[in-house]
C-alpha cells in the first residue's frame, strides 16, 4: 500500500472525503516536511500528521478554507500551508462558517430553497442525491444567531436527526430563521429510525420523490410561543368623494356648449371641459377689469386663474382642453392675420416717412447754400424744425392670447405688448412644474409667482439684453396633469421647505373627477351652442370696461366694479361659514391645505366676476355695472364643488400613514422587502413617503393593526444594542 501512495505521490490521509475537495493530492505527503509546536489543546499539525477520518472543510465566502472538522469529531483551523491548529472543543478564537457557504450564498441570491441539516455528511448527501441547496452549521452545538444573516428573504427547510439533540437543534434554528427567512419548515422523515439522518432515509429505500412529497406536505413552522397569525385585512387607499359637475354651475351663453363638447367624447367628464372654459375665460378677460370684493375697501382682484385637469391616461382630458382652447387660437389667427396687414400698412408709412424726410433734407441743404452765400439768413432755416416735427411711425404689435412655451424674458415682452395679460397652455403641466423645481430656475418661479396676482410688476435685466421693465405682469395657466405624478409631485413639494412657496395653492380650479363608463356618441357639433360660446369668448377679448360699467381710481390702474348689495351679503355670509374652518382650528389640516382654501376668497370674486362679464356680453338683461346675486351664488356654487376636487388632490397629505403602509405592503408583496428586515432596511432604500426611520415605523404600525406584520426585538449574542426587526405574515412569505 505504502508503495502505490508513494507511487501516485498521495499520502493515506488524501484517501478520506475532503468535503468541497479543495485539497490537492500529495498535499498531506509535502507537509510532513513541516514540524509544529503548541500546547495541547492547541497543538499544531501538518497535513500528514491529521488522525485519520473523514474531513470537511468549512470555508469562507470566496471559497478560501478556514478550518476543517473531523466527522462529529475535533475541529483543526488552517495556519499555514498544510498546517493546522487542533481544537480539541469548540472553535474559541476564530468565527466560524456555514458548511459550504459559498454554495448556500448563491443558492439565496438564485432565490433557491435551503436545507439545512445535521452534519456536514448530509449535506453531501442531500447536494448528490436531491439536487439542492444545502448547508449546516457543523452540529448540533455549534449553531450561532448570527448564521441568520445568510437566509434572509430565503424558503429554509430543516431537516432534524430522528434524536432529542436533533430536533432541539432543529427548534434552535427555526426560531432564530423566523426573523430573516422568508418561511421555514421542518420536516420529521417518516419511517426513520431513531437516531438515523437524511442519509439513513435514503438509504432505506426511499426515493427523492418521497423527500419532496414529505416537504411539500409539511406546513409552515410556526413558534409555540407566537400567536397565531389572523386573516389580514386589505390595505385600501381611497380617494376622498367628489361632487359630480351639475350643468347649472356655468351660465346659459357656455352651458349647451359645454354639455355637447364633453357628450361627444364619449360621454367624458364635464369637469373638464368646464373648468377649461372657465380659465380661457378668465384669461380673455384679464386685467380689463376687477373686482373689489369689499364694500369700501380698495383690495381689488384680477380675474386671472390657475387651472389643471388631474386624470389618467385616456381619461379625455386632453381632447377637453383642445376644445376649450380652440376658440383662443381662432382669437389669435385673427390677430395674426390682422398684425401682417398692419405691417404691411406700417411699411408702407415708412416708406412715406422716409421720403418725406429725404424732400426736406434737400430742402434744407438748398437753404444752407443760400445762407452761405448771404442771400438768405438763418432765419430761414425753418425746414429744421419741420424735420424734428417728423414722426416715424411705431411698429404695429401683434395681439396675443396665449403661449406654450417660452423664458420668461420672451414672456415679458409679450406682456408688454398685451398689458391685459396671456394664458399660458400646457397639454400637460407636470414638465413646466417640474422644471421650475431645477436649480438655476428660481427667477422663472418667482416670475410665475407674481403673475398669478395679475395686478404686480415685474423687471428683466439680462446682459447683451438690456433691462425691460413690464409694469402689468398676468399670466393665466392652463394644463393637465396625471394622477401619479402629480401625487408625487405634491409629496415632496410638501416636504421640501424651498416649495413651500404657495405655487401649487394657486391652482384654484382644479378638477379631479371620476371616471365614467364607456359610452360612445357619435353626432353632429351643436353648431347653435358652439357659435353662442365662441362670440362669449370673443366679446370678452374685446370687452369694454367702462361699458361693462368699471371705472379706475388713477389712470393706468385696473377699473374695477363692485358686488350689488345683494351679492354682498351672498359673499360676506359665505366668507363666514367657510374661512374660519381654515383659520381657527389650528392643526386640523396641513399648512398646505389651509393656505389653499385661504386663496379661495380671491376665487370666489374672481368667478362671480368672470360669471357676470359672461352673461353682459352675450346681452343678458341686467348684467353688468355691479356683480348680481346671481353670479355671486354660482361662484359660491363652484368654490363648493372645487372644495372636495382639491381634497383628492392633496390626500396623499391626509392620510400619509395609510398610503406609505400600502406601499411597503407593495413592497414585500414584490419581495422588496425580507422577512426580518430591520427598520433601517426600510428607511434606507428612499422609498416616497418611507425615507425616514419615523415615516417607516408609521407604516409598519399600520400594516400591524391590518394583520401584515409584527415587530420583534432581536438581542444580539453577547450583548450589544439590540434591532427591530418586522415578521411578514406567512401568507407573504410563500
Amino acid at each position: 500500500m505504502e508503495d502505490i501512495l508513494e507511487a501516485l505521490d498521495l499520502s493515506m490521509t488524501d484517501l478520506f472525503v475532503r468535503g468541497n475537495g479543495h485539497s490537492s493530492p500529495g498535499a498531506a505527503k509535502k507537509a510532513k516536511e513541516a514540524s509544529g509546536s503548541g500546547d495541547e489543546k492547541h497543538k499544531i499539525l501538518t497535513t500528514g500528521e491529521l488522525p485519520d477520518g473523514t474531513y470537511w472543510e468549512f470555508t469562507s465566502p470566496a471559497g478560501e478554507v478556514l478550518y476543517i472538522q473531523r466527522h462529529k469529531r475535533e475541529y483543526y483551523r488552517k495556519v499555514g500551508e498544510h498546517k493546522w491548529v487542533t481544537y480539541k472543543g469548540v472553535l474559541d478564537d476564530i468565527a466560524q462558517v456555514l458548511y459550504g457557504l459559498p454554495k448556500l450564498i448563491e443558492g439565496v441570491r438564485a432565490g433557491k430553497t435551503v436545507y439545512h441539516v445535521e452534519g456536514p455528511k448530509d449535506v453531501e448527501t442531500a447536494r448528490k442525491r436531491l439536487g439542492v441547496v444545502a448547508t449546516t452549521s457543523g452540529s448540533t452545538s455549534s449553531w450561532k444567531p448570527e448564521f441568520r444573516a445568510h437566509y434572509t428573504g430565503a424558503d429554509v427547510v430543516l431537516i432534524p436527526d430522528k434524536d432529542t439533540p436533533g430536533r432541539k437543534y432543529a427548534e434552535a434554528v427555526a426560531q432564530d430563521l423566523l426573523q430573516v427567512a422568508k418561511s421555514v419548515k421542518v420536516v420529521h422523515l417518516p419511517d426513520l429510525p431513531e437516531g438515523g439522518d437524511l442519509t439513513d432515509w435514503l438509504d432505506l429505500g426511499h426515493t427523492p420523490e418521497e423527500f419532496f412529497t414529505v416537504v411539500e406536505e409539511t406546513g409552515i413552522y410556526a413558534s409555540e410561543e407566537e400567536e397565531p397569525w389572523p386573516e389580514p385585512a386589505p390595505i385600501e387607499v381611497k380617494l376622498p368623494d367628489v361632487m359630480g359637475f351639475d350643468p347649472s354651475l356655468l351660465p346659459v351663453p357656455l352651458r349647451g356648449w359645454v354639455k355637447d363638447v364633453s357628450e361627444r367624447m364619449d360621454n367624458a367628464p364635464p369637469d373638464f371641459a368646464a373648468a377649461a372654459t372657465v380659465v380661457v375665460a378668465a384669461a380673455l378677460l384679464g386685467r380689463k377689469v376687477g373686482i373689489r370684493p369689499k364694500r369700501q375697501d380698495d383690495w381689488t382682484v384680477v380675474p386671472n386663474l390657475w387651472g389643471g385637469l388631474v386624470g389618467p391616461p385616456a381619461s379625455m382630458k386632453s381632447p377637453a382642453l383642445e376644445q376649450a382652447i380652440k376658440p383662443v387660437k381662432r382669437l389669435a389667427a385673427e390677430a395674426q392675420e390682422a398684425h401682417e396687414k398692419a405691417l404691411k400698412e406700417h411699411g408702407l408709412d415708412l416708406m412715406v416717412v422716409e421720403a418725406e424726410k429725404s424732400a426736406l433734407k434737400k430742402k434744407l441743404e438748398a437753404t444752407a447754400k443760400k445762407v452761405a452765400a448771404a442771400s438768405a439768413s438763418r432765419g430761414d432755416l425753418e425746414v429744421c424744425q419741420e424735420i424734428e416735427d417728423l414722426e416715424e411711425p411705431e411698429t404695429p404689435a401683434e395681439r396675443r392670447y396665449m403661449t406654450n412655451d417660452a423664458t420668461i424674458e420672451k414672456i415679458a415682452e409679450l406682456l408688454r405688448d398685451n398689458p391685459d395679460g396671456i394664458l399660458y397652455y400646457r397639454d400637460e403641466l407636470m414638465g413646466w412644474l417640474r422644471s421650475l423645481d431645477k436649480a438655476g430656475r428660481e427667477a422663472d418661479r418667482a416670475f410665475y409667482l407674481e403673475a398669478w396676482n395679475g395686478n404686480g410688476s415685474f423687471s428683466v435685466d439680462r446682459i447683451g439684453r438690456g433691462s425691460l421693465h413690464v409694469p402689468a405682469v398676468c399670466v393665466s395657466v392652463l394644463g393637465g396633469i396625471q394622477p401619479g405624478p402629480l401625487t408625487t409631485y405634491v409629496t415632496d413639494a410638501l416636504e421640501e421647505a424651498e416649495k413651500a412657496d404657495g405655487l401649487l395653492q394657486r391652482f384654484q380650479v382644479l378638477v379631479y373627477p371620476d371616471l365614467r363608463g364607456y359610452d360612445p356618441v357619435d353626432r353632429w357639433p351643436d353648431l347653435e351652442a358652439k357659435n353662442r360660446a365662441y362670440d362669449v369668448f370673443k366679446n370678452l377679448a374685446n370687452l369694454d370696461a367702462e361699458a361693462f360699467g368699471a371705472r379706475a381710481d388713477e389712470d393706468g390702474e385696473v377699473p374695477y366694479i363692485r358686488f350689488d348689495a345683494e351679492a354682498q351679503e351672498v359673499f360676506d355670509g359665505w366668507r363666514a361659514e367657510f374661512e374660519p374652518r381654515f383659520r381657527e382650528v389650528v392643526g386640523e389640516y396641513p399648512a398646505a391645505i389651509e393656505s389653499h382654501f385661504m386663496k379661495y376668497r380671491s376665487l370666489f370674486a374672481s368667478l362671480a366676476l368672470i360669471f357676470e362679464a359672461v352673461d353682459f356680453v352675450d346681452n343678458t338683461e341686467g348684467a353688468g355695472k355691479a356683480v348680481r346675486k346671481t353670479s355671486a351664488l354660482r361662484a359660491a356654487a363652484w368654490c363648493e364643488y372645487l372644495e372636495p376636487h382639491a381634497m383628492r388632490v392633496y390626500s396623499p397629505t391626509l392620510d400619509v400613514a395609510t398610503a406609505a403602509a400600502k406601499t411597503l405592503l407593495d413592497r414585500i408583496e414584490a419581495g422588496d422587502v425580507d422577512h426580518g428586515a430591520t427598520v433601517r432596511d426600510i428607511y434606507n432604500h428612499q422609498w416616497s413617503g418611507l425615507a425616514t426611520r419615523e415615516e417607516a415605523t408609521a407604516a409598519i404600525e399600520v400594516l400591524e393593526e391590518h394583520g401584515w406584520t409584527r415587530r420583534a426585538t432581536v438581542k444580539p449574542k453577547g450583548g450589544g444594542r439590540p434591532s427591530e426587526v418586522i415578521h411578514v405574515h406567512p401568507g407573504l412569505r410563500d
